[in-house]
């Protein structure tokens, strides 16, 4: 109802009980029981050496629906089978009653060490290092909604551009019925939500080793190497097609199971690692100066990093959608991740101005004793996810299987608009315009052409006018060849422009009298009044494609303020 309150006369989506056919209740009462053991102790081994040891047992008990109404694919095992084509897995899975959305694991067994070393045993040099394996529950959002399956729930879709019949009613029925008993069935697609079912809990192994160094009685100097690798993190991922569904005669996207729209399958197939070396200067307050300074190298690669990439500005204008280019070559979304900042600076002072601060009288009450504070942050851009949301447009020509060549978009054939194209701007640090995000950051932002190298269709001119494709971009194509393609461009090559803030204040505290203080404070919030742009639009497609969509940070605001302390 709200897309045709809207305008939007063609898709229609409406929750029912299958079992009765009448709208359904969505109050659901979902029961977890988690379990944790744990045991740890320290040793001194040396007098200049300490250890740390311990040991974690965790259980998260897989979820239960209080009435039992808990449905998903209860045949999917397939998926991985040897001997069972992938197809025939598809195409005969079904939705049905389950006791628990998947099986708990009684195993995860997390150890830890640490130790600490006074190298010379002055205190003044410190090794330190560290080991530990962590588990954590998945997410409530991921899997709390796949409870909306048949034979307790279904979300039931028409959509008139995949030749569904939309049906509307004015005024709108208070309770529709439907058949019962007949959900899933022909004519009646079911949108599905669904989890692996041995799904094992997310874990982290995270390890470091660093050194601490006394330079001075009150500066010390820190260097650390940190390390993270995830096993089993989470993923969303869209079963219910595969590579080549819609190549066929009638250019027809066909679903390999034709009673769901789709399989909103979540898995625990992405692992990532994430490694960073960390050097950092801090002077404690002496001679009425402190400072903290620190600068970070890091580098994150994954195969998805966001489960709803569309949830944000950022991640829906620089990150693909949820679902792989492929899911049989999942290895080409291996890249950087969608937090991989590389470098990362940050600065923090505090400094009491000595001028007048020993000044007697009035004049000294007002000028002297001032304090002045500033933070300082940068680091490099986002990730972003260069990629093509364009439709399929078929040529004049026909490719070797005697179908009409694809020109521009949805390269293999599956259905989904993320397909990658191919670079041919030479060296990827070279693209970049340097001007202002807003205008684009790449020296051409123009939508992606039609057509391919080779290609023999007379059509590409008209599938240029039917994208409004005046100048096409001369940095990104289409990749070369017929049928199912790939294209070459990695994911996450390209980063979005820097982040640099600075805020700073200055402030002074005043004795009014023996039991009541009084602090005025004037502070500037992004002092230099620096635009920082981000939300790159990653998009080929799009007439705005690669230029920032939001800016991330406020003008310069600079506030006073007044604090009676007593």
């Amino acid at each position: 109802m709200t897309n045709f309150q809207h305008d939007f006369p063609y898709f229609e989506e409406v929750s029912i009980d299958p079992r009765t056919g009448k709208r359904a209740d969505n109050d659901f009462r979902y029961i977890m029981n988690d379990n944790n053991l744990f045991v740890q102790d320290d040793f001194k081994l040396r007098p200049h050496l300490t250890l740390n040891l311990g040991l974690r047992w965790d259980r998260y008990g897989a979820p239960y629906e209080h009435n039992g109404n808990l449905a998903q694919l209860i045949n999917f095992n397939c998926l991985s089978s040897a001997t069972i084509p992938l197809q025939q897995c598809l195409a005969n899975t079904r939705s049905g009653p389950v006791k628990r959305m998947w099986n708990t694991r009684n195993g995860d067994f997390g150890p830890r060490v640490g130790f600490a070393w006074d190298i010379f045993g002055n205190g003044r040099t410190a090794l330190r290092g560290s080991y530990g394996i962590f588990y954590d529950r998945i997410q409530d959002m991921i899997w709390s909604n796949a409870s909306w399956n048949p034979p307790f729930y279904a979300l039931l879709d028409s959509d008139a551009t995949s030749g569904d019949s939309v049906f509307y009613s004015v005024p709108a029925l208070a309770s529709p019925s439907y058949v019962p008993n007949s959900i899933p069935g022909p004519g009646h697609r079911v949108s599905l939500r669904t989890m692996e079912n041995n799904l094992k809990d997310a874990s982290y192994q995270n390890f470091n080793l660093g050194i601490e160094h006394q330079l001075a009685p009150n500066t010390l100097l820190r260097v650390n190497y940190l390390g993270s690798l995830g096993h089993h993190l989470p993923v969303l991922m869209n079963e219910n097609r595969y590579d080549g569904d819609a190549y066929n005669s009638t250019l027809t996207p066909v679903l390999p199971n034709v009673l769901y729209t789709g399989f909103n399958y979540r898995a625990d197939s992405v692992s990532s690692n994430y490694n960073a070396l960390t050097v950092e200067v801090q002077k404690r307050l002496s001679k009425g100066l402190h400072f903290q300074t620190g600068y970070t190298w890091s580098h994150l690669l994954d195969r998805d990093s966001e489960l709803f990439s569309s949830s944000t500005v950022q991640g829906g204008s620089s990150q693909q959608s949820w679902a792989f280019v492929s899911n049989a070559h999942q290895n080409l979304a291996y890249g950087n991740g969608a937090y991989d900042h590389r470098h990362s600076i940050k600065i923090l002072f505090t400094y009491e101005i000595p001028f007048m601060r020993q000044q007697q009288g009035i004049l000294g009450k007002i000028a002297g004793g001032w304090q002045m504070s500033g933070f300082f942050q940068g680091y490099s851009g986002h990730p972003i996810s260069v990629n093509n949301q364009r439709s399929r447009f078929a040529g004049n020509a026909l490719d070797p299987n005697g179908i009409p060549e694809n020109l521009a978009g949805d390269y293999n054939l599956d259905g989904l608009k993320n397909d990658l194209p191919d670079f041919v701007g030479g060296n990827v640090s070279s693209v970049y315009s340097h001007v202002s995000p807003a205008d684009g950051i790449f020296k051409d932002n123009n939508p992606i052409g039609c057509g391919f190298a080779g290609a023999k269709s007379t059509n590409i001119a008209d599938c240029n006018a039917a994208y409004g494709v005046v100048t096409p971009n001369t940095l990104f194509v289409n990749p070369v060849g017929t049928g199912i393609r790939y294209g070459r461009l990695g994911r996450d090559v390209f980063f979005g422009p820097w982040y640099n803030e600075l805020d700073a204040g200055l402030f002074k505290n005043f004795q009014v009298t023996e039991r009541v203080k009084m602090q005025f404070r004037a502070e500037g919030i992004n002092l230099p009044n620096h635009p920082n742009f981000d939300a790159i639009d990653a998009n080929l497609d799009s007439g705005t494609f690669g230029k920032a969509q939001i800016q991330s940070n406020a003008p310069r605001r600079i506030q006073f303020g007044l604090r009676i302390l007593f």
